[in-house]
């Protein structure tokens, strides 16, 4: 009788920390992925996009037209788009610049790619271009590849997005929320398999 008060109580505070650790890690990440602040001086000697959301690519095409990298890569391409679909807006000298990349499905697809990118063209510092809540993640596969590499991350927020809280009320709150516990099983997998 009295083991299973002990197992009950011990059962229900381990629930209780570990509720605990889950959620000031959530708070945490949202705060780390929220922090990233591009700054407009900072230049690269190459570009990189990931493919998926909503201004990455334009936002990619308009800082290279504005010279802030001699090369793109836009990473994840889908096969049934050229390089035409793409550039209509970037000046003709300047699509020799941009290489698609078809071969990733995931991020850590993107990161490989990028990585046999970037040792070709013998790129030593990269403009990291994906979703804000994506960002965390994108680092961390890419540096785990790349570990000389330097990023400058900048994040894509959408056009509603602002600084107050609001967004938590919004399907932002969710996309953190998912993006979170993918990122923590890509930092569990990272674990398994350095000590494989």
């Amino acid at each position: 009788m009295m083991s299973r008060k002990i197992i009950s109580s011990f059962l229900l505070y381990f629930s209780i920390l570990a509720l605990t650790i889950w959620i000031i890690g959530f708070v945490a990440f949202c705060f780390y992925a929220l922090s990233f602040k591009f700054q407009s001086a900072e230049q690269t000697d190459a570009i990189v996009v990931l493919t998926g959301g909503g201004d990455r690519i334009d936002t990619a095409l308009d800082l290279l037209s504005e010279h802030y990298a001699e090369d793109l890569l836009i990473s994840g391409v889908h096969p049934s788009v050229k390089i035409s679909d793409l550039t209509t807006t970037l000046p003709a000298d300047l699509s020799s610049h941009v290489t698609l990349g078809y071969a990733a499905q995931d991020t850590r697809g993107n990161a490989k790619e990028i990585a046999d990118w970037i040792h070709q063209k013998k790129i030593n510092s990269v403009l990291l271009i994906t979703s804000f809540y994506h960002m965390p993640r994108s680092i961390f596969e890419v540096l785990k590849l790349n570990p000389n590499i330097k990023i400058i991350p900048l994040p894509v927020f959408p056009k509603s997005f602002n600084d107050s809280v609001d967004w938590i009320r919004t399907r932002y709150a969710w996309l953190l929320f998912i993006e979170y516990h993918k990122f923590m099983i890509t930092r569990l997998q990272n674990l398994f398999e350095r000590k494989i």
